[in-house]
């Protein structure tokens, strides 16, 4: 029987799959960034997965690893995402995650976005991790300014992000984030890189 990190590195694997026979019309998006807390560094990658059906139901999948020595951690999730009106996205994931006192993982998810303003919301419960992701962003051209909210464990940071696209036939953007942890009275800072191939109707694009 497969461990969970061999389940995860599977599920990747069939993602991938997946969003290649897509034709085109599957989003795909890669994100790295490294998160800098009380000294430590923490590199983590992403994968994100938006495959629609219609115009109002897509196959969404997503994919996390941390490199942290002192507690790596990773996860696989699929579900279906719903569009009832443009602008608005909701979805469901459900998956398995490795080194958890729990195996499995779930994440309801929000998207919103109507011109220039967007909101992302993750919200995600399986063992003790708990890990909530939000955030806003008004963007101007190649510039995007929001801020984001985050808990992981018990900790919980908010501050400004703002972030910067370049290239335009496959645009790879830049961002920063600087964040206030008041669970520990102190500064902590993320930055990363990230680029989306595809597109996906209706739905909005999470950032991490």
């Amino acid at each position: 029987m497969l461990n969970p990190v061999k389940r995860l590195l599977c599920f990747c694997l069939f993602v991938l799959i997946i969003h290649s026979c897509g034709e085109g019309q599957a989003l795909f998006k890669i994100n790295q960034y490294n998160i800098v807390s009380g000294g430590d560094l923490m590199p983590v990658i992403t994968l994100f997965g938006n495959y629609p059906l219609n115009k109002y139901i897509s196959i969404t999948s997503y994919f996390y690893v941390n490199a942290y020595p002192k507690g790596s951690w990773g996860e696989g999730l699929a579900g279906l995402t719903v569009t009832p009106v443009k602008g608005i996205s909701l979805g469901f994931l459900g998956g398995f995650q490795s080194n958890e006192t729990e195996l499995w993982r779930v994440s309801p998810i929000i998207m919103l976005s109507k011109k220039q303003f967007s909101f992302f919301g993750a919200f995600e419960f399986g063992g003790t991790r708990y890990r909530w992701d939000a955030m806003g962003f008004y963007s101007l051209k190649t510039f995007k300014f929001g801020a984001e909210f985050i808990r992981y464990y018990q900790m919980y940071a908010a501050g400004p992000r703002i972030e910067f696209s370049f290239l335009k036939k496959q645009p790879i953007t830049v961002f920063y984030s600087g964040l206030w942890d008041w669970t520990r009275g102190r500064y902590d800072s993320m930055f990363g890189i990230y680029s989306t191939f595809g597109f996906s109707p209706g739905t909005g694009i999470p950032d991490d």
